[in-house]
């Protein structure tokens, strides 16, 4: 169970543009506890309102494995947001 007098958090891992646009390589997002992959980048969207409207391009990698949107996050899961990557 959680102790609410100390908030867990899932650090979130950025690169490329989105780590532009929010100025850092990470953030932390509040949990209490296993949280939907989708669940956990909105919440990482109200974290940092400058990558709004920019996430959903974004995949979600968890222990360096892309996963789908319904996948459980759980405490102790490394996390990334990958965003989309142009070549050529």
């Amino acid at each position: 169970m959680a102790d609410p007098t100390h908030p867990q958090h899932f650090r979130v891992l950025l690169f490329g543009a989105e780590a532009q646009r929010a100025g850092r390589s990470s953030v932390d997002v509040p949990h209490d506890g296993p949280l939907a992959a989708a669940a956990l980048r909105d919440r990482v969207a109200d974290a940092v309102p400058s990558l709004k409207g920019r996430l959903d391009r974004c995949r979600v990698a968890v222990n360096h494995e892309f996963v789908s949107d319904t996948h459980t996050v759980v405490p102790g899961d490394e996390v990334a947001l990958i965003g989309a990557v142009a070549g050529g």
